[in-house]
């Protein structure tokens, strides 16, 4: 796990258990002073993995208090999980573009499969924030 990882993980004191569940993780608020958690699917990729664990700190980052009613409003779901999945997207282009890679020669296209996006428009918006057109 990337030290980037493991700072978010520890700057929203979320504490990362692996078990075996049916969906692939996801995040659970505790109450005061509890810390939160998030469950990863044990057996997973590391890319999996890494991209699991980056959706719910999506959450982590992006939900507010309208999370609560995320079981019960299909509204709030869509605003909750599009704020996680542009969460992971920011923080691939992020760590390829910490990778060294050239972002002038970046191709959008496999990135996002990579990724594990359709949302082509974002991935070029982020690519777009470190120069590359």
């Amino acid at each position: 796990m990337s030290d980037r990882i493991k700072d978010l993980l520890n700057e929203h004191h979320l504490k990362l258990v692996y078990k075996d569940i049916e969906s692939e993780g996801y995040i659970v608020y505790m109450p005061d002073p509890c810390p939160d958690f998030v469950f990863v699917k044990d057996g997973l990729s590391d890319e999996e993995t890494e991209r699991v664990i980056l959706h719910e700190l999506g959450h982590a980052e992006a939900d507010d208090d309208t999370q609560k009613d995320y079981k019960d409003n299909p509204i709030t779901r869509i605003c909750c999980e599009s704020g996680a999945k542009n969460f992971v997207v920011h923080e691939q282009i992020k760590k390829y573009i910490d990778l060294g890679n050239d972002v002038s020669s970046a191709n959008w296209l496999n990135l996002a499969k990579y990724i594990g996006t359709d949302n082509y428009c974002l991935v070029q918006e982020e690519l777009l924030k470190y120069g590359v057109e």
